[in-house]
């Protein structure tokens, strides 16, 4: 039988109306009445009990500075979703992300923390300080590009090589049956794990479904506006015959602005990453012809948890994203 309030007040030890005042939240009772009450209305099952505090998860999150915008809404998601998990403090160390001396030493001075996610780039030095941490104990997240080999506790992010494969496979589709000419390739970095998986994943599709077409040698922009243009823009010169453009990595703004100044914007197809403001209105104006979106926010929530629950001894499998294409019709 459900305790009544008159139950609640002998347990107490106060009258039925202090108890009514406590329940109700009025004022007119002291704090130290006012917990006696509540910890008697749990003692006695008129209330639930009081869940147990969460242990404090005190999080690490390296992501590269630069002017990746699909990197600055990461950071802005992640930021948001440790404020809404209870108990959770991230920090966002400051980073070069494609320095490995820079990463690596990051790593390794990384203090009395309970857990750490990166956008960890493919060097031996990285992997052994990522090694070194696993020896800590301290659980690892890789974000966007997986290390696999590293005892890391789980990878959050697309497959990166299927997303190299709709890159191409969106390529063939605009441009009809048995196409002809040439592909320009842009990446991030190479040393991105993430980034030589989506070369691959291109390299196979056009093998097997394009073969006539030729794909040009990759060029690292470093996630750079301002190299990716100098690059797209002294391919296109060398390269009339240039009919679709990829690019799997940052710099977007910049392949568009040099494909723009060609005057070859309208003709030639051009596919690349992430849904960020930039690239929804180059989708609009139709310099970009399809982008391959990763949900950000997604990523951030489930790098957090997944950390967080490894922090209070419990295992997660995180929720990857899905591979997402985003044509003028359905931006988000």
């Amino acid at each position: 039988m459900r305790p009544t309030l008159a139950d609640l007040a002998e347990e107490a030890r106060v009258s039925t109306a202090t108890v009514d005042r406590v329940l109700n939240d009025r004022p007119g009772v002291s704090a130290r009445t006012r917990q006696l009450v509540q910890n008697a209305a749990r003692a006695i099952g008129y209330l639930p009990a009081a869940e147990p505090a969460l242990t404090p998860a005190r999080l690490v999150a390296f992501l590269p500075e630069g002017t990746n915008d699909f990197i600055a809404e990461l950071r802005d998601h992640m930021i948001a979703e440790a404020e809404a998990m209870p108990g959770v403090h991230l920090t966002l160390p400051p980073i070069a992300g494609l320095e490995a001396s820079a990463m690596a030493e990051a790593l390794t001075d990384v203090g009395d923390v309970d857990g750490v996610a990166l956008v960890a780039i493919s060097h031996p030095r990285v992997h052994d300080a990522l090694m070194r941490l696993s020896a800590r104990n301290i659980p690892v997240v890789t974000l966007l590009s997986d290390l696999p080999d590293t005892l890391r506790r789980a990878y959050v992010g697309i497959d990166n090589l299927r997303a190299g494969r709709l890159a191409a496979e969106v390529i063939t589709r605009f441009l009809g049956r048995n196409p002809t000419g040439k592909v320009a390739h842009f990446a991030g970095s190479l040393t991105y794990r993430g980034h030589q998986e989506r070369d691959v994943g291109l390299r196979q599709y056009l093998a097997e479904e394009a073969p006539k077409l030729e794909l040009l040698e990759v060029r690292e922009s470093g996630d750079d506006p301002d190299r990716a243009f100098a690059q797209a823009a002294e391919n296109l010169a060398r390269h009339p015959e240039i009919c679709a453009i990829y690019n799997a990595g940052g710099g977007t703004t910049g392949i568009a602005r040099a494909l723009q100044d060609s005057g070859h914007a309208a003709r030639i197809v051009f596919v690349a990453h992430d849904a960020t403001d930039a690239n929804k209105a180059m989708l609009l104006d139709g310099t970009l012809d399809a982008v391959i979106d990763q949900n950000a926010k997604r990523e951030a929530h489930e790098t957090l948890a997944t950390l967080a629950a490894a922090a209070r001894g419990q295992t997660r499998i995180p929720t990857q994203p899905r591979l997402h294409l985003i044509l003028k019709e359905n931006i988000p």
